[in-house]
């Protein structure tokens, strides 16, 4: 659904278009995305259009980008002890052997 918004703001019924749910499922969905600070909403007359909540994005961001820094580390670790000779890796035996 973020995907569907990144081109712009779009009504319930647009998305719920081009996805493979219903109206409802979808409603539901942007409901709980406004409330993680993930999408906005505007009301224009009748309906109501969403789109992606920049700020609420940046924030997600920062925490996913929080996992690099383990991830980074870990490699390294990996790295070292590869170079030293000292492999976790092992591989399979082969079935033929």
């Amino acid at each position: 659904m973020l995907e569907l918004l990144h081109g712009g703001e779009q009504t319930v019924g647009m998305l719920a278009d081009a996805l493979p749910v219903t109206q409802p499922a979808v409603s539901q969905h942007m409901r709980v995305l406004r409330e993680a600070g993930l999408v906005n909403v505007r009301t224009a007359g009748t309906r109501h259009l969403y789109s992606v909540d920049l700020g609420g994005l940046g924030e997600v961001r920062a925490w996913v980008d929080g996992f690099w820094d383990d991830v980074l580390a870990a490699f390294v670790t990996h790295a070292e002890r590869t170079d030293r000779g000292v492999s976790t890796f092992e591989p399979k035996a082969d079935a033929n052997d």
